[in-house]
């Protein structure tokens, strides 16, 4: 079954911006629909954009009616933002089935949503880490983890 994944950056600045579409390439030819964020390769300092760009990143996000948020990288940034989230927007994003996946700093994030709003929220791969590493023709086991991929597909569907 096709979903719809929309890909945000709520906080470090996406550095690898060929892993970005690889993530991006690889997530649609598993038969996905992709919506990326408007500031999703913003940049200001190492951020993915200031925190109000990255904040109302989150709030589109959550308004999409994707069925899965998914940032596109970890890293730090997102503590600075805990603030000035609409937690029930998010909330309500997730009774209707949204899934906000992520790793790294996106942990601050599931902890917040959870206490402030009991909202269950996922950790999983980002769409560089996870879906953008490199192909490698001469490694046998290049190329975006197996296992990872078929947890992701138990995830989303």
């Amino acid at each position: 079954m096709k979903k719809t994944i929309y890909i945000y950056s709520p906080s470090s600045a996406v550095r690898d911006r060929a892993a970005f579409r690889r993530g991006v390439a690889r997530l649609k030819a598993l038969g996905h629909e992709v919506e990326i964020d408007e500031a999703a390769l913003a940049t200001h300092m190492r951020f993915a954009g200031d925190d109000e760009t990255r904040l109302a990143a989150i709030h589109r996000a959550a308004a999409s009616g994707a069925d899965m948020a998914l940032i596109s990288r970890g890293g730090y940034g997102l503590t600075r933002l805990l603030d000035g989230i609409h937690y029930k927007a998010v909330a309500r994003a997730v009774e209707k089935g949204m899934q906000f996946v992520g790793i790294s700093d996106f942990t601050a994030f599931q902890n917040a949503v959870l206490a402030r709003t009991g909202a269950v929220t996922w950790a999983g791969p980002a769409l560089g880490e996870g879906f953008g590493v490199a192909r490698i023709p001469t490694e046998q086991n290049s190329g975006p983890d197996e296992i990872m991929e078929a947890c992701f597909d138990d995830l989303i569907h």
